[in-house]
């Protein structure tokens, strides 16, 4: 057993301590149990505190920005302006002179074909004032105009149908062959003479020709 003045246990601790002493805290094991919760929640704090500073660059990369937003917008380039019926007549009449025909002959074809209208499409992609398919003009442009040739533009557009006809005027030798050739191709012509479908086309466009050359329309 424990002599008088050994512990036994915290009891024995106790005794020897005077009254006053004996009646504060319990001892200091107990005393230091109040500050655990206090040890937790830091530790939680700082645990909490590291996963935002982790998480921050991420969210701050998908932040919105306070900075105004500058939208640029690419407005598609203004159609060029229709060409006027006095413009068009014009165009087409320097352009066979340029190519030696007369003049109401190629505005025939034109009115006929577009209604001098530049902008006219068909629906086998023909082009412009003259109706120029662009495989033709793929070939005919650099043989007949020695250039590339833009359908979109009016001017290479007659000059490039005038050419056509002067191509064919001069190896049919007869204006109403080559109405046919411009229309059924200059082989069928060669070969078949004037389709049964072609005649109204020829004989539209003639009927035209001459009434604009009694109206002296390509003077």
């Amino acid at each position: 057993m424990p002599g008088p003045n050994q512990s036994q246990g915290t009891v024995g601790l106790n005794n020897n301590l005077r009254p006053e002493e004996q009646a504060r805290a319990p001892p200091s094991r107990f005393r230091f149990m109040p500050k655990l919760p206090r040890l937790v929640v830091a530790v939680a704090a700082a645990a909490s505190l590291t996963v935002v500073l982790a998480v921050q660059p991420a969210y701050a990369a998908h932040k919105k920005s306070t900075r105004p937003v500058v939208r640029v917008v690419h407005r598609a380039p203004a159609p060029p302006a229709r060409l006027s019926a006095a413009r068009a007549r014009a165009i087409l009449i320097q352009a066979a002179r340029h190519h030696n025909l007369n003049p109401n002959f190629v505005l025939a074809v034109s009115y006929w074909e577009s209604g001098w209208n530049q902008s006219a499409r068909s629906g086998t992609g023909a082009v412009g004032l003259m109706q120029v398919e662009p495989y033709t003009a793929a070939w005919a442009g650099p043989s007949l105009l020695h250039r590339a040739v833009n359908l979109n533009n009016p001017v290479d557009n007659a000059e490039l149908g005038a050419a056509l006809l002067r191509s064919y005027l001069d190896q049919l030798h007869d204006p109403r062959l080559v109405l046919a050739a411009y229309y059924q191709g200059l082989a069928g012509v060669r070969r078949h003479g004037i389709y049964p479908t072609s005649q109204t086309y020829v004989n539209g466009i003639w009927r035209l020709r001459n009434q604009f050359q009694a109206a002296h329309l390509g003077a």
